[in-house]
């Protein structure tokens, strides 16, 4: 489970008591952030970011507000990468690279490498106001709109990542490594209860299921639709083959809000089953790594003994 775009300071506050509260008793669940480099540059220090083929001080989403803005990200990006969460690129202005040159990718990624590697810098902060990591510690990107060209993933290997998370396989389908990045991708889900399918992303479902137009008459049906695809998701992959699910969220609030609590009722109710594991994607490569070809072939095939599914109980909300 993953978060893109990463701005508001009332989700980061949500998240990191909701993830410690789920983590009281055990390690049961642990997240990607894949935060774009505008959630660290102040409004007054837009100036110092130019993207490939746009105007300096372009962004298609909103720059990070007031410097101590940036400061509190800061602070909530360091406590849950140090309670173990991942914190990966959303490149920086949020901009459609799907036809940009390698020169353009390797021009957005430094400029990625310099707002986490200068945080302090960019928005006139105490030089105590630093991230936990630099940027090569970063392993993971997800392109914005999923827009990931084929000069991507060259400029990606070179820089030292490890995994994309910008495309669509089948819901069944087990990660490739193609090029030496991991792929970890997307699934088209079929909405429960409705005649149309998405992909496994809130913004997906906001567009099919009311065309991202707020509908409160529909939002608890929405939310409850999204809650059963994913235990759909989870129930067949779980008595399949058992190849990861890949779900991807945002931190703006659509449809009221009923996508965050469904995601966050869905994580209660399956995180810490049996054989269950729900972690970051740094963690899935490692796992993937771990894997002998031969051990990969027969999980793809479904070629392992298979525990009982387990009985899904309605999580309660602490």
């Amino acid at each position: 489970m993953a978060f893109d775009n990463c701005t508001e300071l009332e989700r980061w506050r949500d998240l990191t008591e909701f993830a410690a509260d789920m983590n009281k008793s055990g390690e049961r669940v642990h997240f990607t952030f894949f935060v774009s480099g505008t959630n660290l540059i102040a409004d007054a220090s837009r100036m110092l970011y130019q993207g490939p083929r746009h105007r300096r001080g372009y962004s298609s989403i909103n720059f990070g507000g007031p410097a101590d803005d940036v400061a509190k990200r800061v602070e909530f990006i360091n406590a849950l990468h140090g309670a173990g969460h991942e914190i990966a690129s959303h490149a920086v202005g949020h901009l459609n690279g799907a036809t940009w040159s390698s020169d353009e990718w390797r021009q957005e990624l430094r400029a990625y490498s310099d707002v986490i590697d200068k945080v302090a810098v960019y928005n006139g902060l105490s030089e105590t106001t630093r991230l936990a990591f630099d940027a090569r510690r970063m392993q993971g990107f997800r392109a914005p709109y999923l827009a990931a060209g084929s000069d991507l993933y060259g400029v990606l290997k070179a820089s030292g990542f490890r995994y994309d998370a910008s495309r669509v396989s089948p819901a069944d389908a087990w990660p490739d490594k193609v090029d030496g990045l991991w792929r970890f991708n997307l699934a088209p889900l079929k909405i429960s209860g409705s005649r149309r399918a998405t992909l496994s992303m809130d913004f997906n479902f906001f567009m099919a299921q009311s065309r991202a137009r707020p509908e409160p008459q529909q939002q608890d049906l929405y939310g409850e639709q999204m809650l059963a695809t994913y235990l759909d998701y989870f129930k067949t992959n779980y008595t399949g083959n058992r190849a990861p699910l890949h779900i991807g969220h945002h931190f703006a609030s659509m449809q009221g809000g009923v996508y965050h609590d469904a995601l966050k009722t869905f994580a209660r109710m399956v995180c810490g089953l049996p054989e269950v594991r729900c972690t970051t994607y740094e963690k899935l490569a490692d796992v993937m790594d771990a894997l002998t070809p031969e051990t990969l072939a027969a999980y793809r095939n479904g070629d392992f003994p298979h525990a009982e599914q387990p009985i899904l109980k309605m999580a309660r909300r602490p």
